[in-house]
């Protein structure tokens, strides 16, 4: 399938979704590499043309993980392969810090910045429960081949994309460079329309942008709270994903080649 590490090679070419990538082929610690052709990541998937569908067929994933909220969901279902379909999980991220930011008359540039790094630093701090529940649903599925997404595919994908490479050992530089990779691939401009409508957002296009670009602060914000708040990434993926030692080891000898 994918055989190196650059990352034009990292996007299947999706017309209907375009942040589709695998983000194997990153260095661990102990000097392995997360495998080609198990791990991907992508925006919503309701858009995707017939060969789209067929490219996706290809992947023989057994998992999805659908982090939308349910009206998302909804609203726009995903098209999946009829033949051998994967498993979807449903497993909807609602940021408590989401509540009632669009009914503020005051949002502009700086406000919508703002709140997307609270969103992304609820992801590690209110959202454990449902990371929790992704990494159960990986390891009771011998050699999952597996997917996580949600609309855009930058934020609750890209932490789950985070604290899975982390767990496999990656570092930090490299977790945060694959974070970036959606500022290549997502397109701001293409999605103010679908945003304004969306969120029924009556605002200058520079107030919301923030919410459609992809800042290393916005990650970093995520494992800025983990580290104030555990002894390390380790405990944090034991005490609040139930992601131990045993666990880990079991990931690791799945996804590492």
């Amino acid at each position: 399938m994918l055989k190196s590490d650059t990352s034009n090679e990292r996007r299947l070419a999706m017309g209907g979704t375009p942040n589709f990538r695998d983000f194997g082929g990153y260095p661990s610690a102990c000097g392995r590499q997360v495998k080609w052709g198990y791990l991907f990541r992508s925006g919503q998937l309701s858009t995707l043309n017939e060969a789209d569908v067929e490219l996706l067929g290809s992947l023989s994933l057994d998992l999805v993980f659908d982090f939308r909220q349910e009206e998302e969901q909804q609203q726009e279902p995903s098209r999946l392969p009829l033949h051998r379909p994967p498993t979807v999980r449903s497993m909807p991220i609602t940021p408590g810090s989401n509540a009632g930011f669009f009914e503020r008359s005051d949002i502009d540039q700086q406000a919508m910045f703002a709140f997307m790094v609270d969103i992304n630093r609820d992801f590690a701090e209110d959202q454990s429960a449902t990371y929790a529940r992704m990494f159960a649903e990986i390891l009771a599925v011998e050699d999952a081949r597996l997917l996580v997404h949600c609309a855009a595919g930058k934020d609750r994908t890209g932490f789950a994309a985070a604290i899975i490479l982390l767990a496999l050992g990656v570092s930090r530089e490299v977790v945060m460079a694959d974070y970036m990779l959606s500022g290549q691939y997502f397109s701001p401009e293409q999605e103010m329309a679908r945003m304004r409508v969306k969120y029924q957002l009556d605002l200058q296009a520079e107030a919301i942008l923030p919410m459609l670009e992809v800042h290393q602060e916005y990650l970093a914000a995520a494992l800025a709270s983990i580290d104030k708040r555990y002894a390390s990434v380790e405990a944090y993926l034991t005490e609040e994903l139930g992601v131990g030692e045993l666990e880990r080891r079991e990931l690791r000898s799945r996804y590492l080649g």
